[in-house]
C-alpha cells in the first residue's frame, strides 16, 4: 500500500483527481464479499456531508487484504478527492488519508524493547523454513524426475559420493517438515508485552 502525497496522481487514471474537491469522510459500512473460493478485500462505504449538496456516499476497496478487517475501519475518518457532487456517482472517489490504523497495520514487522532481538531471530527461522520448503519442493520435483524417469542416468556424471535415494529424501523432507517449522517459527516471533 502506497500513501498518496497530496496533489500527487499516483497510478494511471488518478491524475483527473488532482483538480478534484477536497473532502473528509467517514467511513459507515464494511461489505464483505460473499462466499466464494477466494475472498477479496473489503469494500468499504465512505459517507460525506457537502454543505449545498447533501450526503455524498462514496465507494473504495479496502488497502487491507485480509477479509474482514474492514469491519475496524467503520467509523474512522478518511480524506479523499472527487470530481462530481452526484450522490450516484459511488466510484468518483481517490482516498488521500487513511485512518492511522491502516497505515499501523500495513508497517513491517520491526520489533523493540525486550525480547526484540528473540523476536527477530524467530522470524529470521519462520524465513528460512520458507526457503527450505521452496528449495525442497523444487529439489524434490528435480530428483523424482532423475530417479524415476531416466533410472538415475541424469546423475552419471556428479561425483561418485553422491546418492540419489538419499538426497531424495532429505528433500521430500524438507518439503513436509519444512512447513511445521515455518508455522512454529512464526508463531514464536512475537515481542512479549
Amino acid at each position: 500500500m502506497r500513501f498518496r502525497r497530496p496533489g500527487k496522481p499516483d497510478g494511471p487514471g488518478e491524475e483527473r483527481f488532482t483538480e478534484g474537491y477536497p473532502a473528509v469522510g467517514v467511513i459507515e459500512d464494511s461489505i464483505e464479499d460473499g462466499p466464494s473460493e477466494v475472498q477479496g478485500p473489503d469494500t468499504l462505504v465512505i459517507s460525506a456531508d457537502m454543505p449545498g449538496h447533501g450526503v455524498l456516499r462514496r465507494r473504495v476497496t479496502c488497502p487491507l487484504s485480509i477479509p474482514g478487517s474492514g469491519r475496524q475501519l467503520v467509523g474512522r475518518a478518511v480524506g479523499f478527492r472527487h470530481i462530481t457532487h452526484d450522490p450516484d456517482d459511488v466510484d468518483d472517489v481517490l482516498v488521500v488519508r487513511w485512518p492511522d490504523a491502516v497505515g499501523k497495520a500495513l508497517e513491517p514487522f520491526r520489533p523493540t524493547g525486550p525480547g526484540a532481538g528473540r523476536a527477530r531471530a524467530w522470524r529470521l527461522l519462520a524465513q528460512c523454513s520458507a526457503v527450505v520448503t521452496a528449495g525442497g519442493v523444487l529439489l524434490t520435483a528435480v530428483m523424482l524426475i532423475g530417479v524415476v524417469f531416466t533410472g538415475g542416468e541424469l546423475f552419471a556424471d556428479l561425483p561418485a559420493w553422491f546418492r540419489p535415494g538419499v538426497v531424495l529424501t532429505a528433500s521430500a523432507a524438507a518439503t513436509l517438515l519444512g512447513p511445521f517449522a515455518f508455522a512454529f517459527c512464526d508463531a514464536r516471533k512475537t515481542v512479549p508485552g
